[in-house]
């Protein structure tokens, strides 16, 4: 697929999204319970967290993860490859910011932070070792097969579209950009959307868990 192409498909995802974000914002609100300037909130939050289906990744020390595993913290999640040129780097920076505002503000839920690689082909656990941890020695990456991710990012309201045969391994993949909220039941309890700020997270976050 040449970039053209590629560019215009990266503009049909970008539509869908948008349709699909808006399908989905039927089944939250868009307010932070407990907050005092709701409308401010970039994204939503769901009246009934939604259970994760059934799947199976695996981990950046390549050992498997179900949804068995999110539990026990909230759980900031960002879908995207390693082999992003920008928007996917630049929301890592944000979560490792976000981070540590919650650090600083004395935030005490526990919480863990994760790159989902809708790009197995590429993004073996070694490489997502290596991604990860630069932005945050904590950080997590997982990855799995089509059928997994598929499970999981339709769970989160996320799209994406990798493509089939590529003429190259220098190819871009088509992908929304949230960050996906997990409760510490492993339930899918809010979704923030663009812009990604990270005082606004971390103010968002100490209202939804209350802490």
């Amino acid at each position: 697929m040449n970039r053209l192409k590629t560019a215009l498909l990266l503009v049909v995802i970008a539509v869908a999204a948008f349709a699909f974000g808006g399908w989905w914002s039927t089944g939250f609100r868009t307010s932070a319970p407990g907050s005092a300037s709701p409308a401010d909130m970039n994204g939503y939050v769901l009246d009934q967290p939604r259970p994760l289906p059934e799947f199976s990744l695996v981990d950046q020390d390549g050992q498997p993860f179900g949804p068995q595993d999110f539990s026990g913290a909230w759980s900031f999640i960002y879908f995207g490859y390693t082999y992003c040129p920008d928007i996917c780097p630049a929301s890592l920076a944000v979560m490792a910011q976000v981070d540590d505002e919650l650090q600083a503000s004395g935030v005490t839920s526990p919480t863990r932070f994760y790159l989902v690689s809708v790009d197995p082909r590429r993004d073996t656990p070694e490489r997502l070792e290596e991604y990860v941890t630069y932005f945050d020695q904590d950080f997590r990456g997982l990855t799995g097969d089509p059928a997994s991710l598929d499970a999981i990012t339709r769970a989160a309201g996320v799209v994406y579209q990798v493509p089939e045969a590529p003429a190259s391994d220098d190819y871009l993949v088509g992908h929304s950009s949230t960050i996906t909220l997990l409760n510490p039941n492993g339930e899918v309890h809010a979704i923030f959307t663009t812009p990604l700020v990270a005082e606004n997270i971390a103010s968002d976050f100490a209202a939804i868990a209350g802490s």
